[in-house]
């Protein structure tokens, strides 16, 4: 029985595969999006981004986060506001169905302090090609709305899971 559940963990784990060799960095405002590169071909089925260093704060008066915005009245609690688009500024996670007012969602589970922000599976796998740029931009800073009184930074390592 231990054997098997051994297995099943080592399966798991083996499907995230990380992406980027050094920390991927994103801010909050200005074009502050942060850039890697696909390790190979295939079809993505989700993402998930691990917090290693640095915060971010939607507003100076609020708690920093992570992945989004703390308790801010035109949003609901615990927002997130982290993306990930292709080349273009296309959203593909989450995907478009997913998101809330335009640049911010929830995720069942998830906070903008949690140390891993797991997507959910994608409803149509995305083609991916190796090398392709891919980018994570905060919510206000990809459309441009309401990031003037945004600050900070936060790194991340970056994890792939193939179809």
């Amino acid at each position: 029985m231990l054997i098997c559940d051994v297995f099943s963990l080592k399966f798991i784990l083996e499907n995230w595969q990380k992406i980027n060799t050094d920390s991927v960095c994103f801010g909050a405002r200005d074009g502050q999006y942060g850039a890697f590169n696909i390790t190979k071909s295939g079809l993505l089925k989700t993402m998930k981004l691990v917090h290693k260093s640095g915060s971010i704060k939607c507003n100076p008066g609020l708690p920093a986060s992570y992945w989004g915005c703390a308790n801010l009245m035109s949003y609901k609690n615990n927002s997130l506001m982290t993306f990930i688009t292709n080349e273009k500024k296309d959203a593909l996670l989450p995907p478009a169905e997913t998101g809330g007012y335009n640049y911010f969602y929830s995720l069942n589970g998830i906070t903008h302090t949690s140390t891993e922000l797991v997507f959910g599976d994608l409803p149509n796998k995305v083609s991916v090609s190796l090398n392709q740029e891919l980018q994570i931009w905060y919510g206000q800073d990809w459309i441009d709305k309401s990031e003037d009184n945004n600050s900070g930074t936060t790194c991340v390592d970056v994890y792939a899971w193939y179809a």
